[in-house]
């Protein structure tokens, strides 16, 4: 394993959601942010200096996107589309991008299909900075895809195809690479199926074991199982990301702070809940609380936002950045990314970023 990079419905929320942070405005939120920018861009803990500030395990998948899609054609018909494009989407493989795009040393475990989608996957990711040393390919079954089919207002609908996702194990993460990370995070419980349940709690238990943070992004299930697939993680974790419509599923809560509390009761240091159009909130373990109302931008596509955001919390994170310049940057990285097709394909540096924050205060 070499330690270096590898080459390369609207989001309008309501007036009165304004931003808490502790107590601070809007626009001393945004200063603080770019101040901190400029103070801990290079910020390291060098005792603890580690080839990968992130590695990631889980969901990548070729994203076949058609839009605009408001009806389903009828059977037997065909029905034209202006726009048809393939992206790489898949919570892991996006957040792995995206932390690579901001400037960190990011990784990707797990396996794909010897095809067509498999080669492009490989080589998105590649051309991303991110370190796919770590990918094992098999003939034995076909790369994941999803057909996404988007509104005109951005709203997505699944097709998935679980392909080589649904054949990752434990077994398949090369705990030298894990290793000489600071963060492991897995993205996709519920459509990761031989990682669900007892298997990733010991895959995250031996994690912590070598020292390393560890995190997770849960996922819609189509099988409605929910809680089983997390709780053998959950004494493992220190940080929890996930959606509010997951979440209720995953720990039977209907509010997003209780949401939170019941992770934090579990262990996590950290806990990410994200809002869709009405913005994200964070707590940790400290009882520090941070809500954001989403950005007000023209909305193309918000496939892969979430994804996205927890790219940008964790490369903060694995920064020292506090928990309230963590959320702001998810939450800018979350607005750029849905005025584009495709999750990892809006953000393009952290300074770009910065640039995007600017502008809003």
């Amino acid at each position: 394993m070499l330690c270096e990079k590898a080459p390369e419905s609207v989001y309008f929320s309501p007036d009165k959601c304004s931003p808490i942070i502790d107590g601070l405005s809007k626009g001393e939120a945004i200063s603080g942010l770019t101040t901190e920018f400029r103070r801990e861009r290079t910020k390291r803990n060098m005792a603890a200096e580690k080839c990968f500030d992130l590695v990631t395990v889980g969901v990548v998948c070729a994203d076949v996107m058609v839009r605009p899609v408001d009806e389903a054609p009828r059977r037997g018909t065909l029905a034209l589309v202006p726009t048809l494009e393939m992206h790489l989407g898949g919570l892991a493989g996006v957040t792995a991008i995206i932390c690579a795009k901001l400037g960190g040393n990011s990784a990707f475990v797990g396996s794909l299909g010897q095809d067509a989608f498999g080669d492009f996957l490989l080589d998105t990711m590649r051309r991303s900075g991110v370190d796919v040393s770590g990918v094992k390919r098999t003939a034995a079954c076909n790369s994941s895809a999803t057909v996404v089919l988007i509104s005109a207002d951005g709203e997505r609908t699944f097709l998935h195809h679980m392909g080589t996702n649904a054949e990752t194990s434990e077994e398949d993460i090369d705990f030298q690479v894990v290793a000489q990370s600071r963060v492991l995070h897995w993205g996709g419980p519920a459509i990761t199926p031989k990682l669900d349940g007892e298997p990733m709690g010991r895959v995250f238990r031996k994690a912590r074991e070598l020292g390393v943070i560890t995190s997770m992004d849960t996922c819609y299930d189509g099988r409605a199982i929910w809680g089983p697939l997390i709780e053998p993680s959950l004494p493992h974790l220190d940080l929890v990301f996930t959606s509010l419509e997951e979440a209720r599923h995953y720990t039977g809560q209907y509010e997003v702070e209780d949401i939170a509390d019941y992770f934090l009761k579990h262990g996590a240091q950290a806990v990410v809940v994200k809002l869709g159009g009405d913005g994200i909130f964070a707590k940790d373990a400290g009882g520090k609380r941070v809500k954001l109302p989403a950005h007000r931008v023209a909305v193309v596509d918000t496939t892969g936002a979430g994804d996205a955001a927890c790219g940008g919390f964790l490369y903060g994170w694995t920064h020292g950045w506090t928990l309230e310049v963590c959320t702001r940057l998810a939450n800018a990285v979350g607005g750029l990314t849905v005025q584009k097709m495709g999750g990892a394909e809006a953000v393009t540096s952290l300074e770009q970023v910065q640039a995007f924050m600017e502008t809003l205060s």
